[in-house]
């Protein structure tokens, strides 16, 4: 079976990449990010262009997503590097569907934060 672009972006949607991390510090620009990478990938993977086609179809979702293209725009040189990862290194889409079928860490612990510690 070859790899097909639509594939490898259900894997990245499924991976834990596009999960924010835990962070001292304000997180929005991460989360700004991370959520314009999940509308990437959605787009690909419906578009399902054939490998060939790839950075067509990724410039045509900059296009699509319009004005400030530059965010979008590095978002698809990051899915287009990946996509060339992937066909150059097939142990890494292996590794990527065992972190797509492994249950997040998240939902098993539980987080207690206290910033602060009182002194008697």
């Amino acid at each position: 079976m070859e790899l097909r672009p639509r594939d490898l972006a259900l894997l990245l949607l499924s991976s834990g990449d596009l999960r924010p991390r835990q962070r001292a510090r304000d997180q929005q620009a991460d989360q700004a990010g991370l959520a314009l990478k999940r509308r990437v990938l959605d787009r690909l993977a419906g578009l399902d262009p054939e490998p060939a086609d790839l950075e067509g179809c990724l410039q045509k979702i900059v296009d699509e997503f319009g004005s400030p293209h530059g965010p979008t725009r590095a978002i698809a040189a990051s899915v287009r590097d990946e996509w060339q990862a992937a066909c150059s290194s097939p142990e890494w889409i292996s590794q990527l569907l065992q972190d797509a079928t492994r249950p997040s860490k998240e939902s098993h612990r539980d987080v207690v934060e206290t910033p602060f510690r009182r002194q008697a």
